[in-house]
């Protein structure tokens, strides 16, 4: 059975976009029902984080870490090391398992039932776009995806269970970080991650490709560009890529008066 969903949610408050036309939350009374429709609703976030679910790290996914660890019995660091260990020890039908019932329709039902109003959906690119190659002939991360259709489910059952939903990208092409939460952990001294190892165009090109799939559900709310993005990187390429993400995610149908960019 999955854990209990307060061992694998973290609090999520975040606030709406300024400016944004924002409806107060609706009565307790319809707060308690588990399958109100999703609508443009407004007002602060409040809800939870699914993390561990469509990007792992060693804390919420910590059954897998332990269950597949490296070559000299070392427990992975990050989703990069662990799918290595899950290929080399034909793991990735565990992967599949997790994927399949960490997160369920019963847990939405339940955050509805808490009186919350929104779930925050954390994933890594290789589940919209499957894993990249590190150049023209470079071999591919190890990530395991396409794996659009948790997303989906998501989106459904927060539609269902009348929740807004923000979309995180967790985890850019590239990397936005040399840290774990972005997929890859890779920390000096030992570590080839640099600023310009965030592959920009690839992000805003998966940033895309979410934005146009999920610009017609009355659940999303926020969209998430990338995550804790490394202080490495120039304020102004920082200030340029989010400008350009916005635009992306306006382009493609999500107007500034109905979901967030994060």
């Amino acid at each position: 059975r999955p854990r209990p969903l307060q061992r694998r949610c973290s609090v999520l408050g975040s606030p709406a976009a300024p400016g944004a036309e924002r409806r107060e939350a609706a009565s307790s009374g319809a707060l308690a029902d588990a399958d109100r429709p999703a609508e443009k609703s407004g007002g602060k976030w409040r809800g939870v984080s699914l993390g561990g679910w469509l990007l792992l790290e060693p804390g919420p996914a910590k059954e897998l870490f332990r269950r597949f660890p490296g070559p000299a019995g070392e427990e992975a660091r990050c989703e990069w090391d662990l799918m290595e260990n899950m290929r080399r020890q034909d793991g990735l039908g565990a992967l599949k398992a997790h994927r399949e019932s960490y997160v369920t329709l019963e847990d939405f039902r339940r955050i509805r039932a808490m009186g919350l109003n929104a779930v925050r959906v954390p994933f890594g690119y290789w589940v919209v776009d499957g894993p990249l190659r590190a150049g023209a002939t470079g071999a591919p991360d190890p990530y395991e995806g396409p794996a659009l259709e948790y997303l989906d489910r998501a989106v459904a059952w927060a539609e269902q269970c009348g929740l807004q939903v923000l979309l995180d990208l967790h985890g850019c092409p590239g990397g936005e970080s040399g840290e774990a939460p972005c997929g890859r952990r890779q920390r000096p001294p030992r570590s080839q991650w640099r600023w310009r190892s965030w592959r920009f165009r690839d992000t805003l090109r998966v940033i895309r490709t979410v934005a146009e799939r999920y610009r017609g559900s009355a659940a999303i709310t926020g969209l998430a560009v990338c995550n804790e993005p490394s202080p490495q990187v120039p304020l102004d390429v920082l200030c340029r890529f989010y400008g350009r993400a916005v635009a992306e995610v306006r382009a493609a149908g999500m107007a500034a008066g109905e979901v967030t960019v994060v």
